[in-house]
């Protein structure tokens, strides 16, 4: 199978996603989640002269785009990091780079890691409690299940997956456990789903087990925290009239882009007291659109995946004519 088409369908809000970067005039672009490469691949594309750093924790993903995008490595057009984007600031400048024109984030799990069934990501094949992005890292799903207090089991069930049934989930996975371990993606969904309501027919929603294994593998992957340290380092690592656009797939995610670019969308929010603020009357940037950027009726036929899926996207604002030198 062509790669290209393989992965092409699974890039969620390809079009929408890249046009601020189209009109964007800059040279230097950083992908966060490589992925199957269909974002790298379509900003390759549509930016023929830039350089894009396509980051991922997955050696995997690197290993795949080695190959895949041959050509653009060696001519010097894309660089491969194997890393958290969390530490994207560290990591360009292990290159050399201070601030670039745009950073897109696609957050959450790759569709390929979905479907790989050794790496225990989906309910809906059996494979091994393992839920690891990066699969160098010591903690897994086992771990979290057959391992973590109640206490702290409750917490990701109700915090990171909001699920309203999180104590009784724990407590039914501690009896379950101290039988014998829970070992795999099978046994831990059924024991979910015997925990909760579950509507019949067409309409009946997602799996039972959706939110808890969601809760598992951001505990596993320390993805929220990811993302907050990408979004603390903005808008210093963007040059001015850079792009920032995020693509989050459920509502913690979003919470946090949306709450992060409204703040630096924002006028002063100093108290009244204070006399001087270099934020006084020019915020550092803008949001592209008030309201996220949603999928399609056909993008979510074509790809159920993106069904919750939400774009925001943020500029950052010019320099002011007193910032720029003197010709």
């Amino acid at each position: 199978m062509n790669p290209d088409r393989e992965y092409q369908h699974l890039s969620v809000l390809l079009k929408e996603s890249l046009f601020p970067f189209v009109e964007n005039h800059g040279r230097v672009y950083v992908d966060c989640t490589l992925g199957g490469g269909g974002h790298t691949a379509a900003l390759l594309e549509k930016k023929p002269n830039a350089i894009v750093f396509a980051f991922d924790r997955d050696q995997a993903m690197i290993t795949k785009a080695s190959t895949r995008f041959r050509t653009e490595i060696e001519a010097g057009r894309l660089k491969l990091v194997h890393s958290n984007y969390g530490d994207i600031r560290k990591r360009l400048a292990e290159a050399g780079v201070s601030a670039v024109d745009g950073i897109l984030v696609d957050a959450g799990v790759s569709s390929f890691q979905l479907d790989q069934p050794e790496r225990g990501f989906s309910f809906l094949r059996a494979g091994p409690l393992d839920m690891r992005m990066d699969q160098n890292q010591p903690l897994t799903a086992y771990e979290v299940v057959n391992h973590w207090q109640k206490a702290e089991l409750e917490r990701i069930f109700f915090v990171y997956g909001e699920e309203r049934f999180s104590r009784k989930i724990a407590s039914r996975i501690l009896e379950r456990r101290a039988v014998q371990p829970i070992n795999d993606t099978v046994t831990l969904a059924g024991i979910i789903e015997d925990c909760l309501p579950r509507a019949r027919g067409p309409n009946r929603g997602a799996h039972p087990a959706t939110r808890i294994f969601q809760a598992i593998r951001i505990a596993v992957n320390g993805e929220l925290d990811d993302l907050e340290k990408l979004l603390a380092e903005l808008p210093d690592i963007l040059n001015p009239s850079g792009i920032f656009a995020a693509i989050s797939f459920h509502s913690l995610e979003d919470r946090l882009v949306k709450e992060r670019l409204k703040y630096l969308s924002a006028g002063c929010i100093c108290p009244p007291i204070v006399l001087r603020c270099d934020r006084c009357g020019r915020p550092p940037g803008f949001l592209l659109q008030k309201k996220p950027v949603v999928p399609t009726d056909a993008e979510i036929a074509r790809n159920p995946r993106a069904r919750s899926a939400k774009l925001r996207v943020f500029v950052r604002n010019l320099e002011s004519a007193d910032d720029k030198p003197q010709s």
